[in-house]
């Protein structure tokens, strides 16, 4: 079960970095480390990455240590500065996963006081460390990485379409992988398997990666997928399947390994098998994906229904949420840059300054749910006859306000996503609590405006994304290069 919640936040630290580009993604490491320094009460160290630009950035987060009466603060510095020779690249995403190499070093970034250059066609010889230089040397190579055990590798990708995997503890490339057509939006690494990433892309085309031997194991595009360029990617917790959002409107679900959703995994579960069998310099046959399991482009104005006061107990997020009938709400029809699974559940923003948690409706469990909270509910026009699913259920919405720009995106804590944080084009950061507890019946609380915990302001410049470590600490990053840390006020 989840924590206790903290009762709001405050602003712990800021930094703003030299390049003066917008800052479009930010990502927190999985790895736990400890601080060296500081006898036997060693505090614990978080690491993100942001990328903007041609640059990367490695922060180190001291979260500090706390004696039951004080609290020492948390810290925020630079440890790594990785720039990429290709003076035309601008990276959209970045994101940790899989295991770098680890030869006797430590697992944790070096401090270093000058860019790491890396990538581009040829190597600059003017910049960088002689053996800075012959990394670069070696970055059309992919190394094999089955038998690693370091610490989790770097992928950045953006406006040139590659995806470039860096090892933060050598310093440098150790893989590029090659496919998509235009630029990558989106990467997440699988939260069961470190080894497999996902990419989205402005090709119209998710594709399904193997990062110890650089294999490109399924593309998911075709007759059913996206017709636009797609912008978000979520897996779900258990790594079976995945949700993503792009530019035509729709929001899709596709199936890697789900039981629940057979039929259409068992080439994709062979090809990943396979893609750690073969070793990189083997030739792979990549599978392709046509159809996902479920998409939608509208939660619909349900005609007829009315909305319940009974409250619907989902276990797989701990909580109960109210049903609540509110309005017309085509939010999905209007750009959804951000989607996210929380539990069995999806999390979707659009510019219509609103992210809106709802329930696809899949298992025949789902239907019963959904025929007795929509009893009138006509089934008016299945295009496609129901071969994939579209039926949601609404179940509360966030007013985030202000955020009608596109490519603005929210966090959610792990692994019970308890907290939801949302910036904003004016600078300000919301903070609400998503979900409730199996013992909570304070029915205020699932109103549409309440569990809001508090709003911060920033410098006042677009705040691009929001991530959290746990529920103690978010980092928001923004158009003005700038880095907001906040962390949890106790009660």
């Amino acid at each position: 079960m989840a924590a206790a919640l903290p009762s709001g936040y405050r602003l712990s630290a800021s930094i703003k970095e030299a390049h003066e580009h917008p800052i479009y993604c930010v990502s927190f490491s999985p790895a736990d480390h400890k601080n060296e320094v500081g006898g036997s009460n060693k505090s614990a160290l978080k690491y993100f990455s942001t990328c903007a630009g041609q640059f990367v950035h490695i922060y180190e987060v001291d979260m500090g240590v706390s004696d039951g009466v004080n609290k020492q603060e948390k810290r925020i510095m630079v440890r790594q500065v990785f720039c990429d020779v290709d003076d035309e690249e601008e990276f959209y995403t970045c994101a940790f996963g899989s295991r770098g190499i680890t030869e006797g070093k430590s697992n944790a970034p070096n401090n270093k006081s000058k860019a790491i250059y890396f990538g581009g066609n040829q190597c600059k010889r003017s910049k960088g460390t002689k053996r800075q230089r012959k990394n670069d040397e070696d970055n059309s190579r992919i190394h094999d990485l089955s038998q690693r055990q370091g610490p989790p590798l770097l992928c950045v990708a953006g406006k040139r379409g590659i995806i470039k995997v860096i090892d933060t503890v050598l310093q440098s490339l150790v893989m590029t992988l090659l496919g998509h057509g235009d630029s990558v939006n989106d990467l997440k690494c699988c939260p069961t398997n470190e080894s497999l990433l996902l990419s989205a892309s402005k090709d119209h085309s998710i594709r399904l990666w193997n990062l110890q031997h650089g294999h490109m194991i399924a593309i998911f595009a075709g007759h059913d997928g996206h017709r636009g360029e797609v912008l978000s990617l979520s897996w779900h917790y258990s790594g079976t399947k995945f949700a993503s959002s792009a530019f035509d409107n729709t929001i899709k679900l596709w199936n890697v390994s789900d039981k629940l959703t057979t039929g259409q995994s068992e080439n994709i579960q062979a090809a990943i098998r396979k893609s750690f069998e073969m070793e990189h310099d083997d030739k792979f046959k990549t599978v392709i994906e046509q159809t996902p399991y479920f998409a939608t482009d509208s939660i619909h104005d349900l005609p007829g229904c009315v909305g319940t006061n009974e409250f619907v107990y989902f276990p797989h997020v701990y909580c109960k949420l109210r049903i609540v009938y509110l309005h017309q709400l085509n939010f999905i029809s209007s750009l959804p840059d951000c989607v996210q699974f929380v539990g069995d559940l999806i999390l979707s923003k659009s510019v219509q300054n609103v992210v809106v948690l709802w329930q696809p409706v899949v298992t025949n469990e789902d239907f019963q749910t959904f025929n007795t909270i929509y009893p009138n509910y006509i089934n008016e026009d299945r295009k496609n006859n129901d071969r994939i699913k579209s039926k949601v259920i609404f179940l509360r919405d966030f007013n985030v306000s202000n955020c009608d720009n596109w490519f603005i995106r929210f966090g959610s804590s792990s692994p019970y996503n308890e907290i939801l944080a949302m910036g904003n084009q004016n600078g300000e950061v919301k903070f609400w609590k998503l979900m409730g507890s199996e013992d909570d019946n304070d029915e205020e609380y699932f109103d549409v405006n309440e569990g809001l915990l508090c709003k911060l302001k920033t410098g006042g410049s677009t705040v691009r994304m929001v991530a959290i470590a746990g529920t103690e600490c978010i980092v928001a990053v923004c158009d003005d290069s700038s880095i907001w840390m906040f962390e949890a006020l106790e009660e």
